[in-house]
């Protein structure tokens, strides 16, 4: 065995790395080289085909060395060397790493968050008992009373009502069709499940055929219920496609997190068995040595290896700050991962099943969590959700469809350009104070009533799910703020795993990830009005120059001004690009 004072100056970073590091939210610049994350498949190829770690996690502790010792002894020089050479990579990357964290240990995945956001803005101490509460008191009122006039004029003078509209009609049609629609597309996403499954009693490898499987089934899954939802869920329900299309990329990216998360895992645990096992053998003097390794720099090398792959199953597991109080450094990986990490025990369909409940489109092994359900608060944003519901209903059917319908009663006439376009202009400014209600309802609606009330009766603890983007000065603040949880996928698997996986720069990362938002975006908007035209993924786009004005020189100290465009964005965007498909 290693000499326990190598050993220990190896590892003397996991027992105090959460006191000098405590982990926070992953941010922008967290990383500046190439990292390895839970999409990349480029490092461990040559381990993994070689299918030597292949371990059964209900039988981690009783599994037999000789298993691996016997794979070992049937490798020769050139497998060795690039089995190495691949661990040799992230050893150079992790030190480099560490250099930039004062000689400690820093987590691949960085955005595990030690305290959770217990209240999101509205719900707030902080807000309630501001200056400020009352506006938001008066917005509510003030919004009650404009409804509640336009809803009796038009009960006691029109003699209808909104539950007699058009509006409502395709609102309430075709509702079990869509839920069950809903549930197949929930229920397909546990083939994640099974290709985890099948990893954990060793059919299959993840870094040899289980990240294909899961890729192509991701692009199958995308492309098939996009198509089902656009021509088989009724030509006239779009509020129900919509709903359908948005829940199936959440349901996509739940997917694709859980998977390349624990596939990375895979990864870290395989290369810890090896490790050990090599460095037992190689104490034994039975290992072979890859030509140009010394055993002492091969001894360094393998100890470090250990040290990093114990400290990342450890600390994704929650529990860096109990492993000073137990025997760490002792134990193998087979009795690490039977007695202490959370991983590979984590795959069953329980815990599954609880992941895909959460408000979060990031899978880790562990969540925060809240002691008990506040059924008060939850029966709270119920009738907040009705009731926002109600409102929007109210403006598409009052003040929206009027124009949606002057719109298709003006393209099956023979317009010139001119009046197409004096057309658009005067439908647009009519359609902006609408929009903007409903830009405003539909926040209010999913953000801090639908995910809140989740998360309360599924006890998540995390209420982290916005922050305050209508004081945003640039858009890049906006896209992080707006839609949180989407942005830590963005930020975890496209633009850190495309740095990582492709070896691309911080810039064409950045364009990946906004391009690829940007064609999600345009795929809605296909579902709602049946054809392709590309306004809104050039808007999307479109918010790359204005970043870059925003950063600039004579922007950057004129906050007022950039929200004042921020607010000019958010408030006619929407009206544009609604108008630009109705029109054009």
């Amino acid at each position: 065995m290693p000499n326990r004072s190598d050993t220990l100056s190896n590892l003397d970073r996991i027992s105090h790395i959460t006191d000098v590091h405590p982990r926070k939210p992953l941010a922008d610049n967290d990383y500046e080289d190439q990292l390895e994350t839970a999409s990349e498949v480029s490092l461990d190829e040559e381990l993994t085909k070689i299918k030597i770690l292949t371990s059964v996690p209900s039988k981690l502790r009783s599994r037999p060395n000789g298993v691996v010792d016997n794979g070992l002894k049937q490798l020769d020089n050139l497998q060795l060397e690039k089995i190495f050479a691949s661990i040799l990579v992230k050893n150079n990357v992790r030190e480099q790493r560490a250099k930039r964290a004062e000689g400690n240990f820093k987590s691949n995945f960085a955005d595990i968050t030690s305290k959770p956001v217990v209240h999101s803005i509205f719900d707030a101490p902080y807000f309630k008992n501001s200056e400020f509460y009352g506006f938001y008191i008066l917005f509510w009122l003030g919004t009650g009373f404009l409804f509640l006039q336009d809803i009796l004029h038009n009960y006691f003078e029109a003699g209808t009502t909104i539950f007699s509209g058009p509006v409502f009609a395709i609102f309430s049609t075709g509702l079990i069709k869509i839920a069950f629609t809903d549930l197949m597309m929930y229920l397909t996403i546990y083939f994640a499940y099974f290709i985890q499954y099948l990893c954990s009693q060793g059919w299959i490898q993840w870094y040899t055929s289980g990240w294909i499987l899961q890729s192509v089934y991701e692009g199958f899954y995308t492309v098939f219920w996009i198509l089902f939802v656009s021509n088989s869920v009724m030509k006239d329900q779009w509020i129900g496609r919509v709903f359908l299309v948005l829940h199936l990329f959440v349901l996509l990216m739940k997917m694709h997190s859980y998977a390349f998360y624990n596939g990375y895992l895979w990864s870290i645990l395989r290369e810890l068995q090896f490790s050990e096992k090599y460095l037992t053998r190689l104490q034994n003097r039975e290992a072979e040595l890859p030509d140009g390794y010394s055993v002492e720099y091969t001894r360094k090398l393998l100890l470090s290896s250990i040290a990093f792959s114990k400290f990342e199953l450890l600390h994704q597991s929650g529990l860096l700050e109990q492993a000073k109080e137990k025997d760490v450094l002792e134990k193998d990986s087979y009795v690490l991962c039977g007695e202490l990490v959370k991983f590979p025990g984590n795959v069953n369909i329980k815990n599954f099943f609880d992941y895909t409940m959460y408000p979060t489109t990031v899978y880790e092994l562990v969540y925060p969590r809240t002691k008990k359900i506040r059924w008060m608060y939850f029966f709270e944003k119920l009738c907040a959700l009705f009731g926002v519901i109600f409102l929007m209903l109210v403006v598409a059917e009052h003040s929206i469809y009027p124009l949606v319908q002057k719109c298709n009663d003006m393209r099956t006439k023979n317009l010139s350009s001119y009046d197409k376009a004096v057309f658009f202009l005067l439908t647009l400014f009519d359609m902006i104070p609408p929009f903007m209600m409903e830009y405003l309802f539909v926040f209010h609606l999913i953000w801090d009533t639908i995910l809140n009330a989740v998360a309360e009766v599924s006890q998540f603890a995390d209420r982290d799910f916005y922050g305050p983007w209508w004081s945003c000065t640039d858009w890049s603040e906006y896209s992080r703020l707006w839609n949180k949880p989407v942005h830590r996928f963005l930020l975890r698997h496209v633009y850190h795993s495309s740095i990582s996986a492709l070896n691309v720069s911080k810039l064409w990362a950045t364009l990946l990830t906004f391009t690829i938002s940007s064609i999600v975006h345009e795929l809605v908007m296909y579902t709602i009005f049946g054809r392709l035209r590309g306004y809104l993924f050039y808007f999307q786009m479109g918010q790359i120059p204005l970043v870059l004005l925003s950063r600039s020189r004579f922007m950057r100290d004129k906050k007022v001004l950039g929200n004042v465009i921020c607010w000019f964005g958010f408030v006619s965007g929407p009206a544009i690009i609604c108008t630009l498909y109705l029109v054009y």
